[in-house]
């Protein structure tokens, strides 16, 4: 379970890569296509930032 939130934001960064940079992803998505891609990105991105920091964190208090 550790981990799970690591996975979780490398899979909204590679869905968000993906609806950016492949048009023949989800071709329902037309009009919203980069801002859905972005969020998804800045997303999965403060996840890993947060997952970072919380596993720092518990790694300086079990020390």
């Amino acid at each position: 379970m550790r981990y799970f939130a690591l996975m979780m934001s490398v899979a909204y960064a590679v869905v968000g890569a993906m609806i950016l940079f492949n048009a023949s992803f989800l071709p329902q998505i037309t009009r919203f296509r980069v801002p859905l891609g972005v969020v998804l990105l800045g997303y999965g991105a403060l996840r890993a930032f947060m997952w970072q920091r919380k596993d720092a964190l518990s790694r300086r208090q079990s020390d």
